[in-house]
């Protein structure tokens, strides 16, 4: 592959091992490169059809297809499927809140669609920053919440065992 259709680098965050972790692709002229925690990867990639690919990692070849789906994607890699889901962590900032002033109140709200498993702070209960407030399960994977900024819980808008939608504001910190 000569030049890679990529111009700029993105950056992206999946669930893996029970932890979030986070992925770069950059187009260069060797195809692309994929940095993950512990490695980086270069991928030679050919578009076969719309969501197939061939691609090219470290001397292997692997046929991939990819569906959309509403919250992820599923994905087929020699033919074992997975499903994944990836979130910019431009957009996560700012649905959870992070970046307001810190005067004002913050938002917690839900990375993605699922379920509400556990709220684990009520209405005037006392947060510091980085303290659990709530437990959301999608795709099978629990992902607990986290206090954008410390302060009192104003306002509580979902109930344990809800369905909750991408962006839904869960809980408000003032």
């Amino acid at each position: 592959m000569a030049n890679s259709p990529l111009k700029s680098k993105r950056q992206f965050e999946t669930f893996i091992d029970q932890q979030w972790v986070a992925i770069s692709l950059e187009g260069s002229t060797e195809g692309y490169v994929v940095r993950l925690p512990r490695r980086e990867l270069i991928v030679d990639a050919v578009i076969l059809d719309e969501g197939s690919y061939s691609l090219l990692i470290d001397g292997s070849s692997f046929d991939v297809t990819v569906h959309r789906l509403l919250s992820h994607y599923q994905v087929t890699v020699n033919g074992a499927a997975f499903e994944i889901a990836l979130f910019d962590p431009k957009q996560l900032r700012h649905q959870t809140g992070a970046g307001e002033e810190s005067a004002g109140p913050a938002s917690v709200t839900a990375p993605m669609p699922g379920k509400l498993v556990k709220l684990l702070v009520a209405e005037g209960d006392s947060v510091k920053e980085g303290q659990g407030v709530a437990v959301v399960e999608a795709m099978k994977m629990q992902n607990e919440l986290k206090a954008p900024k410390s302060g009192t819980v104003d306002r509580v808008g979902v109930v344990a065992g809800q369905a909750v939608n991408a962006g839904e504001v869960l809980l408000t910190i003032q």
